[in-house]
């Protein structure tokens, strides 16, 4: 092609490209090609970097290096803290039937997987609704615990909508509970906390400060591919006093909680993304911030029919989620991909056509639950990209249009 068609990527909540600075150190590491467990020189030296790194993380998310394991996804890190906290208890003797797990009615796909599987092997589940503009409530957490719940997992920032949850007061609810130990799981872990609180930190770091400590979690899961990292790589932090089964099975790396080789190369590359999250991140809010007010106004003035989906004070810089009355999002979403924008209707781990768990839980109604769109800016996004945007959308909403009859 002698032109090339303008893009603009607007779907950095699924996906982020690789920062310069974490490219150059996943190539350099590429190098480092020994087994972390072997004894020899090439083994030390892989295991050095490895540990190196671990410490580099621990340090922008002010933890000991020992309180975080490595994963090959947040998918995993989610995975391995719901099932493997409660796998350890069974395997110490509790019954599944004695355990009572609560979510947020929007989690993550990752995170409502292991609620299921939890469930078909007779752990009891409880899903907490979001209020209407996106927001767990920290009253309705607390009115479902009970003696048996073992586990609270509520997402940091809620993946397609963007809304801050109140994780802190959450566990300020929890410590009232904690405090009576009356809780079943203490006959058998009496040196953890229960109920634990778990969340998915995944979408936040780039834009807010999701050191456990400041969220007050027990348990916290990161993904690199969303902090301009590699895919295919994470991290989860748990306390001392948390005692997870592993879920994968075979060696005893991370300290026997997570089986397989480690992807040293990856790992590398996962630190000093978390380090350039961390440098600048106030800067890059700052900016960003102004962009989404900026986008916000202009949908509203362009397409007055829309409806910007959830708390706009609680939300995550770079989030404008958007429901557009009577419309096929899916089909918007190509339509777009051809104008040169680059969107999501959904999570990317919920299958096309399906509508997602957003949708049912904020029970958009009919007219808007199929046209919700979720545009996540970048620290590189311009203005110049929102107008190119807003164009686009005016150009083929109308063909994405839901013939009711």
């Amino acid at each position: 092609m002698l032109f090339k068609k303008r893009r603009v990527y607007m779907d950095f909540a699924s996906a982020t490209p690789l920062d310069p600075s974490v490219k150059s150190a996943y190539v350099h590491a590429l190098s480092v090609y020994g087994n972390p467990s072997s004894v020899h020189q090439e083994g030390r030296d892989a295991k050095h970097i490895l540990e190196e790194s671990r410490r580099r993380i621990a340090r922008t998310l002010s933890v000991r290096p020992e309180t975080l394991t490595f994963t090959g996804s947040g998918t995993e890190g989610n995975n391995l803290a719901i099932k493997g906290l409660v796998l350890s208890l069974h395997e110490r003797g509790m019954a599944f039937s004695d355990m009572h797990i609560i979510f947020s009615g929007f989690e993550h796909s990752s995170v409502l997987g292991p609620a299921e599987w939890l469930k078909r092997e007779g752990v009891a589940v409880s899903f907490v609704p979001p209020s209407p503009d996106g927001l767990v409530q920290t009253d309705d957490v607390r009115a479902v615990v009970r003696p048996e719940t073992v586990l609270v997992s509520v997402c940091a920032v809620q993946g397609e909508i963007g809304t801050i949850q109140p994780l802190r007061d959450i566990r300020t609810a929890l410590e009232v509970v904690r405090t009576k130990r009356d809780q079943k799981a203490y006959q058998y872990a009496p040196e953890a906390h229960f109920p634990a609180l778990h969340t998915d930190a995944s979408q936040g770091t780039l834009f807010l400060d999701m050191s456990p400590e400041r969220l007050g979690v027990d348990m916290a899961t990161y993904d690199a591919q969303k902090i301009m990292g590699p895919k295919g790589v994470g991290v989860l932090y748990k306390h001392s006093s948390v005692s997870l089964a592993p879920i994968i099975h075979g060696g005893k790396q991370e300290r026997g909680i997570r089986a397989g080789t480690e992807n040293v190369p990856a790992i590398v590359a996962m630190a000093r993304a978390f380090e350039c999250a961390h440098r600048g991140r106030e800067k890059r809010t700052r900016t960003v911030t102004n962009l989404q007010g900026y986008f916000i106004s202009r949908i509203q003035k362009e397409i007055p029919e829309s409806k910007v989906t959830g708390s706009l004070k609680k939300r995550i810089a770079n989030n404008v989620h958007v429901s557009f009355p009577n419309v096929d999002a899916d089909y918007l979403t190509v339509l777009l991909d051809k104008e040169g924008v680059a969107v999501s209707p959904r999570s990317a781990c919920i299958a096309s056509g399906e509508l997602s768990t957003l949708a049912s839980a904020l029970e958009l109604g009919d007219v808007y639950e199929r046209g919700t769109l979720r545009f996540s800016l970048s620290p590189h996004t311009s203005k110049g990209d929102i107008e190119h945007v807003i164009r686009a959308l005016k150009k083929v909403k109308t063909l994405a249009t839901i013939n009711k009859k």
